[in-house]
């Protein structure tokens, strides 16, 4: 079973989990806490599916792309450099107890 880590505290977070934990039946929902002590630093999404384990803006991309369907073209956004998008994630993971 694929597992996705949010943070509880965070509206945005707790937002995402849900909703993609309605889409997807074959996924675990789990708290950032129950992560180790150095994912919980990164202070990021983790999704593990099967043996691996995505961080920053790929545990987002493969997420989605788990729902399968049209949700697949989110693929799309490979074609960016990781260093770029994982940018983009960052500014927005900084200011996400903003929104």
């Amino acid at each position: 079973m694929n597992e996705i880590f949010i943070d509880n505290d965070c509206k945005v977070c707790s937002a995402y989990g849900d909703w993609i934990n309605k889409k997807n039946n074959n996924l675990k929902l789990n708290d950032q806490k129950n992560l180790s002590e150095k994912e919980i630093m990164l202070d990021t999404l983790v999704y593990k599916k099967e043996e691996k384990v995505y961080y920053f803006s790929d545990a987002v991309i493969m997420s989605v792309a788990s729902l399968g369907g049209f949700y697949k073209s989110i693929y799309i956004l490979k074609l960016f450099p990781k260093r770029i998008r994982d940018f983009v994630y960052n500014i927005f993971a900084k200011n996400r107890h903003l929104i």
